[in-house]
């Protein structure tokens, strides 16, 4: 029943990873920008994408892969935002509950036990 809960919250994540993976792949791929870091920003913008068509399905993978991914970027900002010059400080302490909110919700969707729930692959 979890993963029917948040069916919202998978589509959200899921363009956001698509939205990422799409400027990676554009600007690593179809620019010069940077190009000693072409190999890397090609593989996770692909990877970003893949991460975005699976959370559309959402698959168990893809929400571990996303729930990490959320967990990183909630320990990064909470390490960045004391740092942080002005009101940027609540936008990155804002984004960092944010992130750690996501990532326990798709933590309690990987973790419950619903053998009635045909939804989560």
């Amino acid at each position: 029943m979890a993963a029917v809960r948040y069916t919202w919250m998978f589509r959200a994540a899921a363009v956001i990873y698509l939205l990422f993976g799409l400027s990676g792949i554009w600007r690593y791929g179809l620019t010069d920008f940077n190009p000693s870091y072409r190999f890397p920003g090609l593989g996770l913008g692909v990877l970003a994408v893949v991460t975005g068509v699976f959370l559309f399905r959402r698959a168990k993978f893809a929400i571990a892969l996303s729930a990490i991914g959320a967990a990183i970027v909630a320990i990064a900002g909470a390490f960045a935002a004391p740092v942080m010059p002005g009101p940027v400080i609540l936008v990155v302490g804002l984004l960092a509950l944010l992130c750690a909110l996501y990532a326990a919700l798709a933590a309690r969707v990987l973790f419950t036990r619903d053998a009635g729930n045909p939804t989560i692959r």
